[in-house]
């Protein structure tokens, strides 16, 4: 923790990480979201706990249905797996790439709402006004005091709490935070493989937000 950091802290009191939705939260959050695609968005930050970048880039390609995996590319452009253990957000998928989409086979999961956005796929801000109008309409404020809207790095840290209070292992938390690189996918991470985080995530997670 560097200089400002500590000073930061000292004035608050806290660290933001302190701070989470409960379970019951998220799933009014889920609830207020306007519409299919914004209640999937909202989803992915709680189930996967991804950073904002990171969904707003997820291709169609990067989606595989069949084995519940989206490649997700990280920090510096690092490659992971992040895995649907929900059965729920697994078929809220389907529907929304078949129907809303019209089933391209290729393109951004979330393209962008405006014909300014060059890039292609939905923006940063963009994610949280969906974030935000839903909390809005559930009537949640952030949990973090200094801060009044709900956004999408408090289901990230809600998203690592809530893990950890069902009793998934440190090294569950981080493989599903990102703290873990695509190649590794294929071997041991700590004591258990890939296959036996994703049961146990499956078994001790589900379909916990619908």
């Amino acid at each position: 923790m560097n200089d400002i950091t500590k000073k930061s802290v000292k004035k608050k009191g806290h660290t933001r990480s302190q701070f989470k939705l409960t379970k019951e939260q998220i799933k009014l959050l889920i609830k207020h979201a306007e519409k299919l695609r914004d209640k999937i968005i909202i989803k992915i930050l709680a189930y996967c706990g991804l950073r904002r970048f990171e969904l707003a880039k997820i291709r169609i390609e990067d989606l595989n249905l069949e084995t519940n995996k989206i490649r997700i590319f990280g920090k510096k452009n690092i490659e992971r797996l992040a895995t649907i253990f929900s059965d729920q957000l697994a078929e809220d998928l389907k529907v929304y790439i078949r129907y809303v989409l019209n089933n391209p086979k290729q393109g951004y999961l979330f393209p962008a709402v405006s014909s300014l956005n060059k890039k292609g796929h939905i923006s940063t801000t963009e994610i949280n006004r969906i974030v935000a109008k839903a909390g809005h309409r559930a009537h949640l404020n952030n949990p973090i005091p200094e801060l009044k809207n709900i956004n999408p790095h408090i289901l990230r840290h809600s998203c690592a709490r809530i893990l950890k209070d069902r009793g998934l292992s440190l090294e569950v938390v981080q493989k599903v935070l990102g703290h873990l690189s695509y190649k590794t996918t294929m071997d041991l991470y700590g004591t258990k493989s890939i296959s036996e985080m994703d049961q146990e995530l499956k078994e001790k997670v589900g379909d916990i937000f619908g």
